[in-house]
């Protein structure tokens, strides 16, 4: 039928979010707009719904469902947003009862049997969605898609895994005319200039890092020419000045970031950008090409400041490694920003006192402090699963605020309370105090510090979602599993389902 949209992509949203300030950022899912555009790219009709951005409830999605009457239903889910996507996947089944309902993303390739035991879900695929999504659309059968999971005879099915594609080249530039970038803000402190996109050049990690999805999968790039391209492209055409790079480690590729800064720099254009760093992976010459190339601030995820935690979370750089980093960053005009996680596995209160001493001694301009999440799919979360101290909360306490594992050296309540005391010990400060007065260039910083400090020192929330919101709160998760289904609680680890695939027991 004509008049169907062949392919609607949904952005769920996540209610964790409420009330942080501009902590959080809000920007472009970088990973929904590569579908579309891929899809899009072999001639078929896609629409890209952002529902957290656009603050939409049940019934704008309703709506927007029955309008566009699309043949593919497409839902990317991170575990803050599952909730949310078990419930537009019910609504999608509701309007349009032949659409094919697709869920993607890091929670639900770790989950697919449990996924699947909502009814309204067809298919989960693991891994990249760009080729998937394509043999979707056009009807392949599901038992040649790889990379598909999906129910047969009271179980679950995963077809082998899909072969890693090595050049993102391959792949357009994401969809950005398919958003409104006037939805769409930085976090605060991260931005030097407005209007703000995020970026992603590589995909994948060689780190170990217990608490990360994207621990041991396979690195890979785009070229150099191409992200200036994609840069070139959002300054003139949308005006954007400033980029937010969130691979999940920019320097890795040395010689590729050296190329990627050269061109950029040679484009003489008038842009401000900030990327991920490690300790291990940064020296004077990236730090003067990133320089000479507009970046203005790096962000080394410094997690812990106890050379015992680090090991145990695999993430063993040691001090030395972060203060020549720092040093480094600052003797070439860039700020530093670090970020730091208590209540790890094994923590102690001495633990996150060494952390907080590194955050004290070395000299970073900022600090964010995070509470030890145990998503799914990471070796974190197996380990909790298995060890029993995984606590029974709900998939929307996973933003990184709350004390999901319940360790029996310390207490969640110890681990709030020292986030007060990290927070305050390192926000009040005469140092920190004069650099933000330095380098509030604007209103809109001045802002931001009004809303974010409440919260990172008392703790009150600011900046409230719209009350609609709340349809998409204090949801169970059982009311949407109507399915019955082998090996629901089954754990993987999202390393293996990206290259090994999942083999069934």
């Amino acid at each position: 039928m004509p008049d169907r949209l062949d392919l609607l992509l949904i952005y769920p949203p996540w209610p964790a979010a409420k009330g942080r300030a501009r902590l959080i950022s809000t920007l472009p899912p970088l990973g929904v707009l590569s579908i579309a555009s891929n899809v899009e790219a072999n001639g078929f009709s896609v629409e890209v719904c952002d529902a957290h951005a656009y603050q939409l409830d049940d019934r704008d999605i309703r709506l927007l469902i029955r309008r566009h009457r699309p043949r593919v239903v497409g839902l990317s889910v991170l575990t803050s947003q599952v909730l949310a996507a078990h419930k537009i996947a019910k609504i999608a089944k509701q309007e349009v009862p032949d659409c094919i309902v697709v869920a993607g993303g890091v929670h639900a390739e770790a989950m697919p049997e449990r996924m699947l035991q909502n009814s309204a879900i067809d298919m989960v695929i693991r891994g990249d969605g760009e080729d998937a999504t394509v043999e979707i659309v056009k009807g392949w059968p599901v038992e040649q898609i790889p990379g598909a999971s999906y129910r047969l005879n009271g179980g679950v099915i995963h077809n082998d895994a899909r072969p890693v594609q090595m050049d993102l080249d391959a792949y357009p530039m994401p969809a950005y005319h398919m958003v409104d970038f006037d939805k769409y803000y930085p976090g605060a402190t991260t931005y030097r200039q407005l209007p703000a996109i995020n970026l992603l050049m590589t995909r994948g990690c060689p780190g170990k890092c217990t608490f990360c999805n994207s621990a041991k999968t396979t690195l890979r790039s785009r070229s150099p020419a191409s992200m200036v391209e994609q840069v070139k492209h959002l300054y003139h055409h949308y005006g954007i000045r400033q980029f937010q790079f969130y691979d999940d480690t920019f320097t890795v590729l040395r010689k590729t970031v050296l190329e990627f800064c050269a061109l950029l720099e040679a484009e003489r254009l008038d842009v401000s950008w900030i990327g991920f760093i490690r300790g291990d992976c940064f020296s004077d010459q990236m730090a003067a090409a990133m320089k000479a190339a507009g970046c203005h601030q790096v962000l080394i995820g410094v997690e812990t400041g106890s050379p015992d935690i680090a090991k145990r979370i695999g993430k063993n750089i040691d001090y030395a490694r972060y203060q020549k980093a720092v040093e480094i960053a600052h003797r070439h005009g860039m700020e530093v920003r670090a970020s730091f996680i208590i209540g790890n596995l094994d923590e102690t209160w001495a633990s996150m006192t060494e952390s907080l001493n590194m955050a004290l001694d070395i000299d970073f301009d900022f600090a964010q402090l995070f509470i030890s999440t145990p998503y799914p799919g990471t070796a974190m979360y197996k380990e909790a699963v298995e060890r029993g101290w995984l606590t029974a909360a709900s998939w929307d306490d996973y933003g990184q605020a709350r004390v999901l594992v319940n360790q029996p050296q310390i207490s969640a309540d110890d681990i709030y309370r020292f986030e007060r005391r990290f927070n305050r010990k390192f926000y009040m400060r005469r140092r920190f105090a004069l650099r933000m007065l330095k380098r509030s260039l604007n209103p809109r910083h001045l802002r931001d510090y009004a809303l974010a400090v409440p919260y990172l020192l008392l703790g009150v929330k600011s900046d409230p979602l719209a009350g609609k919101w709340d349809c998409w709160e204090g949801l169970n998760e059982d009311d949407f599993l109507d399915v019955s289904l082998e090996g629901a609680d089954t754990l993987h680890l999202s390393h293996t389902i990206r290259t090994k695939g999942i083999i069934a027991s």
